[in-house]
């Protein structure tokens, strides 16, 4: 297949974050408590949620435009700072002054997490942040310079119910197509999207029958999902199962191409990435669980949150 995705302009608006990173060593245990003492080496801050999968389509050669939330605090200030590092625009994010930006502190010693520590507000988001966010989704929808939406939810607040179907009949007007990577609390909000991608743990809490790993199990659940939310197209991710897809009328699974397993945190943001872009330029389903099982595969095998190397991806492409 031919993957050229320079030319991509993508709006990707849901929840972002800071991952930071306590990388240290242990020697011992604490005196207080059974616990183990780290003594703190290095201390590492990355894009993280939403603003990890910007990071990914810019690893992938698209233009990523960014809309979420952020506080009014120091690590408000860190995340736009991380943005520009990166070279990603931060004119989509909305400081709300009634939240605290999200961070996930992970404690890493030895290559191993030994705890993770979230710092957040998953309120709502409403008022003036609400509409100040909104009314910039919407202009940049209205522009004419935007080849999908995707809507990237992690159960933050920055995704009610209220501004995906506002957002949607925006984009849906301007025929901008939309990919969805939903969680629990909005998961029946995006009706008539162009691509619906849970996971399998995901639709196996929504529905009321049985889902395993299996073609006949995933085609009921596509039926289920299609009947309640008219999309276009449905893609599951199923771990070391590999990547389900039906586009409405077939359906398949492909087998994943992982063969060292190290850390899978950011794999589904990966994923949703490769599936966007994709998407976005016209690649079939085939092609894109292919191609999302190849990226999947490379950054699971690396440690913490990492974006796909396009340069790796394409070689093995080419095996």
């Amino acid at each position: 297949m031919i993957i050229n995705f320079f030319s991509l302009r993508i709006l990707v608006v849901g929840d972002v974050m800071i991952d930071r990173y306590l990388d240290g060593r242990v020697e011992r245990i604490s005196p207080e408590a059974p616990v183990p003492v780290m003594r703190l080496g290095e201390e590492e801050n990355r894009l993280g949620g939403a603003a990890n999968v910007a990071l990914n389509l810019k690893a992938l050669g698209a233009t990523p435009l960014l809309a979420g939330l952020v506080g009014a605090d120091e690590n408000g200030k860190v995340f736009r700072s991380l943005l520009a590092d990166h070279g990603i625009s931060d004119e989509l994010i909305v400081t709300d002054e009634s939240r605290t930006t999200t961070v996930k502190t992970r404690l890493v010693a030895s290559g191993q997490q030994l705890l993770r520590v979230d710092r957040e507000d998953t309120h709502d988001v409403q008022g003036a942040a609400a509409g100040a966010l909104q009314e910039r989704i919407a202009g940049m929808l209205t522009s004419g310079k935007v080849d999908l939406l995707l809507f990237q939810d992690y159960n933050k607040g920055a995704l009610s119910a209220e501004l995906i179907g506002s957002i949607s009949i925006v984009a849906a007007t301007c025929q901008v197509p939309t990919a969805v990577d939903p969680k629990d609390k909005n998961f029946w909000s995006f009706t008539g999207c162009s691509l619906f991608k849970p996971n399998l743990r995901e639709i196996q809490q929504q529905a009321n029958f049985p889902i395993r790993p299996v073609l006949a199990d995933l085609d009921r659940a596509a039926s289920f999902i299609f009947g309640k939310l008219q999309c276009a197209a449905v893609m599951v991710t199923l771990s070391e199962h590999g990547i389900y897809v039906h586009n409405g009328k077939t359906s398949a699974i492909y087998p994943t191409n992982a063969r060292k397993v190290r850390d899978v945190s950011g794999a589904g943001d990966t994923v949703i990435s490769v599936a966007a872009c994709g998407l976005a330029s016209g690649l079939s389903l085939a092609e894109i669980a292919q191609l999302a099982n190849l990226a999947g595969a490379q950054v699971i095998a690396k440690s913490g949150v990492v974006a796909v190397d396009l340069e790796e991806l394409l070689a093995e492409e080419k095996k």
